[in-house]
């Protein structure tokens, strides 16, 4: 799978589940199979950086000084899925 087909099933995904929010190392544990853990993450980047996925930042559970990042789609997002939108850096997965 290419870094545009991953970018797309992180949408799909995020898409999914939504409104509920996911840890990135939930995520990453997703896709982890087919991909590894750095582009997983630069694609989070990715997606964050257009608007599509917003990330929150919240304390670590359990790690005194731990931070934990929250995920979830936004509606440009949605919009990529749906094709109102396109992005040529991401390939939007086939619907079922």
């Amino acid at each position: 799978m290419s870094t545009k087909a991953l970018r797309g099933e992180i949408l799909d995904f995020l898409h999914r589940i939504s409104p509920r929010v996911i840890d990135e190392l939930e995520i990453i544990g997703v896709f982890y199979q087919y991909h590894k853990d750095n582009d997983i993450r630069n694609a989070l980047l990715y997606l964050c950086d257009r608007g599509y996925i917003k990330v929150t930042e919240e304390p670590h559970p359990y790690k005194p000084r731990g931070k934990i990042h929250l995920y979830q789609i936004t509606a440009d997002g949605i919009d990529i899925l749906e094709m109102t939108k396109q992005d040529d850096g991401i390939i939007v997965p086939e619907r079922e």
